[in-house]
């Protein structure tokens, strides 16, 4: 298990819902000893899930990680709760939040931790998934509408390949088991006429990303802040720079993981804002 996720597991969460964690993430870590946290995990288990409670915002939130889909709902957990790979500011103040390729909606707690009087718009086409996200939402309390569709640069529809709760994608060539035919939405769809000024995006959206914000970005002129997952960051990150530049908005490259980066955009009145710039990880 590496250092650094102890230290930010135990940064983050406490008491049992460390020790979760900690057991959860030796799994994979450490396979060989893999029974003896099977073992332990199991009194932690309730209807084929282990609750993790956790603190975001200055609010109390506790997330579901399903055992038929531990590793990918851990890698969520990981990667939203654990690391913070969002760092959101609540100086910005956000009245609208479109979450694009929710998954288990886990950022979307954390927008409405932050942003408690933002409209959140969430995204997401997996059915299963979205099973999951309608629980974290009741469970905690937010209110959230939950649209089952893509999000691209042309409106349709488009087959998606199933796969692990964080795997399915648009690419026919990895194996899948079921193949689902899914609505495709414009961000501006999306949107619609929804009153909103200042506008924060996640997206993550298995390679939609450079035809989606290459129809959406424009004709944009209120404030926004986009945290995007580039695929194939080697190759596209070039694009993506371009396009930004082309329309004066400001462009920074975060952590990447192998062909995979995320990124934060600023359009041109987010940046009139004067909002330190987000700590990618």
């Amino acid at each position: 298990m590496a250092l650094n996720n102890v230290k930010l597991i135990l940064r983050r969460t406490s008491g049992t819902n460390a020790l979760k964690l900690l057991l959860l993430t030796a799994q994979f870590s450490r396979p060989s000893l893999g029974p003896l946290w099977g073992l332990l995990l199991r009194l932690f288990t309730r209807d084929d899930e282990i609750s993790i409670r956790y603190k975001q915002g200055g609010r109390n939130l506790q997330a579901f990680i399903r055992t038929a889909d531990k590793s990918s709902d851990l890698h969520s957990v990981l990667e939203v709760i654990v690391r913070t790979a969002y760092p959101l500011d609540p100086a910005f103040a956000a009245d609208l939040v479109i979450d694009g390729g929710a998954n288990i909606g886990l950022f979307s707690l954390q927008a409405a931790a932050i942003y408690p009087s933002a409209t959140i718009v969430m995204c997401e086409p997996l059915p299963r998934n979205i099973e999951q996200t309608k629980k974290h939402m009741k469970s905690n309390h937010v209110a959230a509408e939950l649209l089952p569709v893509c999000i691209g640069g042309s409106p349709g529809t488009i087959p998606f390949y199933c796969r692990g709760a964080n795997a399915s994608s648009f690419d026919p060539h990895e194996p899948y088991t079921d193949v689902l035919q899914i609505n495709v939405l414009r961000l501006n769809d999306i949107i619609g006429d929804r009153p909103a000024e200042r506008i924060l995006m996640k997206i993550d959206i298995e390679g939609m990303e450079i035809e989606s914000l290459q129809d959406f970005i424009p004709g944009e002129r209120r404030a926004v802040i986009i945290f995007c997952e580039l695929h194939g960051h080697k190759v596209n990150r070039a694009v993506m720079e371009q396009l930004f530049a082309e329309h004066h908005w400001s462009f920074r490259l975060g952590g990447q993981s192998g062909e995979d980066a995320v990124f934060e955009a600023r359009s041109p009145a987010a940046i009139a804002l004067e909002i330190p710039e987000a700590n990618l990880r």
